[in-house]
């Protein structure tokens, strides 16, 4: 297995809602959680190394900035919006590296829409639905 880059820096998101077995993947895959207390309840913030296979960004509550996770098979969290509602560079920060599993990150010199290289150096290409991910080296 390659190696991480000391000088690519991981994506970091913050105020997430995080359900139970999301965050226990999110952790046993070797990221980062930190919890937040706030008056509307727990948020996180998530340092993605390795993103787990099976996680599912949503958007929930009134608010078009209330990101959550859950994995795929556990149920809708209450009041989450269409899968639409996710635009593609937000649900393509979670999708690892098709060659490594690392985390993409965004690497764009000029503008190639999707073009991300992972924590180990490979590059990769979004699919358009910003679901999954080509590597190209």
């Amino acid at each position: 297995m390659k190696k991480r880059l000391a000088n690519v820096v991981p994506v970091v998101v913050q105020g997430l809602r995080l359900t139970i077995p999301a965050r226990e993947a999110l952790e046993r895959a070797g990221n980062s959680v930190v919890q937040t207390h706030t008056p509307d309840g727990s948020r996180y913030s998530v340092e993605i190394i390795r993103p787990p296979v099976g996680l599912v960004l949503v958007r929930v509550g009134g608010k078009s900035d209330d990101f959550a996770l859950r994995m795929a098979n556990e149920p809708p969290w209450p009041g989450e919006w269409p899968s639409k509602a996710i635009a593609w560079w937000d649900r393509g920060d979670w999708v690892p590296c098709p060659g490594c599993g690392y985390g993409l990150v965004w690497n764009e010199a000029g503008y190639v829409p999707g073009w991300r290289i992972c924590l180990a150096g490979h590059a990769a290409q979004l699919a358009a639905d910003g679901r999954s991910a080509k590597r190209m080296t």
